[in-house]
């Protein structure tokens, strides 16, 4: 078999020494065409052996025969076709939605979310965010600034007094059709709860963010003789409603924000520090087994560098919103129910 491989390497050598002796000639005497076509046939002809000998070569050393490989007009072909796989930056525009591909999205939240309505808010940067990674998205903003998870302790959540006119009792009891939706008129979150209650059936993530003013009034850090009274007994009726409304939704509850409380920086407030109200909102995702992003331990904001990223001391400014969106992206695209996320997650 060897001495067959060597005749056969041999006999190619030559064939492509003589044809190219023949071509080389062409350029210096007559018209050689006729040679030519008969040294192409004999290369030709030696190549078909070459071909049976290898198969015989292949078959007494027990080899398959190799496998055909494309073409190169072929591989050109499929390239063209194939989208080129690899990390999205932010010169590239997100994918087009496409219909049953679009994520949709229900916030009911505070001013974290709720003051920006533009390209530089929360919402909007997490639709860039989950965009650029190929989970395009629509975000449903019916955040209102200065809502709470909690009622007072003096006021019905069924009748909707003053306390409780923005509050999460509020939102879910008009998702679960108690509550007119007219009585968001006039509020930025009036439109986008309209087009919800359109399309229950094809929200699939709800977000809770509070937490803040639910500190900033020292709401009890919770109540189960008066549970919308208490911050994470009523994180717990929220989710309850919530999963009643949407079954099939994944729900991620969001921590207030490291603050330093407007111009005064200062650890606490009242009785209740802020960080008893974040450790309360983990606590609840992690024993409902919902997602959790805990913004004030995990998003990369404290007292030593807040001024980079808050305006006033509590609300982010758009380098502290961009961060929190990219947080939030993080946890939806790779967060796991039941345990906590919150490391902002790089998209560059």
């Amino acid at each position: 078999m060897k001495r067959k491989g060597k005749l056969v390497f041999a006999a190619i050598l030559a064939a492509a020494a003589l044809l190219g002796t023949t071509l080389f000639g062409c350029s210096k005497s007559g018209d050689y065409t006729e040679e030519i076509r008969e040294y192409q046939e004999k290369l030709e002809s030696l190549s078909a052996e070459n071909e049976a000998l290898q198969a015989q070569l292949n078959e007494a050393l027990g080899l398959s025969a190799p496998e055909e490989t494309e073409t190169e007009e072929e591989a050109s072909t499929e390239s063209e076709v194939l989208p080129e796989e690899g990390i999205v930056s932010e010169n590239e525009a997100p994918p087009q939605n496409e219909g049953d591909d679009l994520c949709k999205i229900l916030v009911l939240g505070d001013s974290i979310w709720g003051n920006y309505r533009d390209e530089t808010g929360v919402a909007a940067k997490v639709e860039t965010y989950l965009g650029w990674s190929g989970c395009p998205a629509q975000v449903y903003n019916a955040a209102i600034g200065g809502s709470r998870a909690t009622v007072d302790l003096d006021d019905d959540p069924n009748s909707f007094g003053p306390a409780s006119d923005n509050s999460l009792a509020k939102m879910v009891s008009i998702l679960e059709g108690n509550t007119d939706v007219a009585m968001l008129e006039g509020k930025p979150a009036y439109e986008p709860m309209q087009e919800v209650l359109q399309c229950k059936d094809e929200i699939d993530v709800v977000i809770l963010a509070y937490g803040m003013n639910d500190f900033l009034n020292q709401a009890p850090i919770n109540n189960s003789d008066s549970p919308w009274t208490g911050f994470g007994t009523a994180l717990i009726e929220g989710v309850y409603s919530i999963q009643r409304v949407f079954p099939h939704a994944r729900i991620l509850i969001i921590t207030p924000t490291y603050a330093s409380y407007f111009s005064i920086p200062v650890a606490n407030m009242g009785e209740k520090a802020l960080y008893n109200y974040a450790s309360v909102a983990c606590d609840v995702a992690k024993g409902e087994h919902l997602l959790c992003m805990d913004a004030y331990n995990n998003l990369g904001i404290d007292m030593y560098n807040s001024d980079e990223y808050l305006e006033d001391g509590v609300h982010l400014n758009e380098k502290g919103r961009d961060l929190y969106a990219r947080g939030v992206a993080g946890v939806l695209l790779y967060g796991q129910a039941g345990e906590v996320s919150g490391n902002a997650i790089n998209f560059e």
